[in-house]
């Protein structure tokens, strides 16, 4: 009987209540994967990657420190073995039905060579994302500083095609950006510009996130709890 009264106390506490809740994780870990990529992922070994990598795939040259787990996705001189740029992996058709507040999320990092950054003004990377088949939206971007050679990667705060805000280093950092609507369907689409030696990022744990309600509890359920605290009154009175 206390149990059951406990069990009841808790699901009227919890009536229309908002849980937070994982929609999408990608850790890269191992070969049960979510994405798709635009072209088969390759790597010579060395310098010329797009590919899920635990580091053994690429050359030794090219590190990445505060990585979640082992394994993660990275990307360098993607026209090094014949792709026509730019290479994109998506995430099509994340369930979203009944979740509102949606966040998506990732760490990012790239290869810092010691004395300076190697991207172009040319090179980007773009996180977008759409909802039930509508045009795809800006979520998160990185370009360099606006120089035409050799700049760090840095966040493009207002998607004018110039890093602005926070720098890549080769330490996986975490991002966030909160994804505006709600539908039925979501899609990620990271989208990869970068075709010169030592241009490089790498990706890990993508993550969306969101609300949704707890199931309401029926009004019979919600009486019969409170019934039930109120015969567990008198019995608690008369004893």
């Amino acid at each position: 009987m206390k149990r059951l009264f406990l069990v009841l106390a808790a699901m009227i506490l919890m009536a229309g209540s908002a849980n937070a809740d994982i929609v999408l994780l990608e850790d890269f870990e191992d070969t049960n994967v979510s994405y798709t990529t635009s072209v088969a992922e390759f790597t010579d070994g060395t310098g010329d990657f797009f590919i899920r990598t635990n580091g053994s795939d690429h050359a030794s040259f090219v590190n990445y420190d505060n990585i979640q787990g082992s394994s993660y996705f990275a990307a360098m001189d993607l026209d090094g073995e014949g792709a026509s740029l730019p290479l994109t992996m998506s995430f099509t058709g994340i369930d979203i039905s009944g979740y509102s507040n949606l966040t998506f999320s990732a760490f990012f990092a790239e290869d810092d060579d010691g004395t300076s950054e190697d991207w172009d003004k040319p090179d980007y990377v773009k996180i977008q994302y759409r909802i039930d088949g509508g045009g795809l939206q800006d979520l998160l971007a990185f370009e360099n500083d606006g120089s035409i050679y050799n700049s760090a990667p840095s966040l493009d705060t207002d998607f004018d095609g110039t890093g602005d805000g926070t720098e890549l280093t080769d330490s996986f950092a975490h991002f966030s950006e909160g994804i505006d609507g709600t539908g039925s369907s979501l899609d990620l689409v990271f989208t990869f510009q970068l075709n010169s030696g030592d241009e490089d990022i790498a990706v890990d744990h993508v993550m969306v996130t969101g609300d949704i309600s707890a199931v309401p509890v029926p009004d019979a359920v919600i009486l019969l709890g409170c019934g039930l605290i109120g015969l567990a009154g008198i019995k608690r009175k008369i004893s």
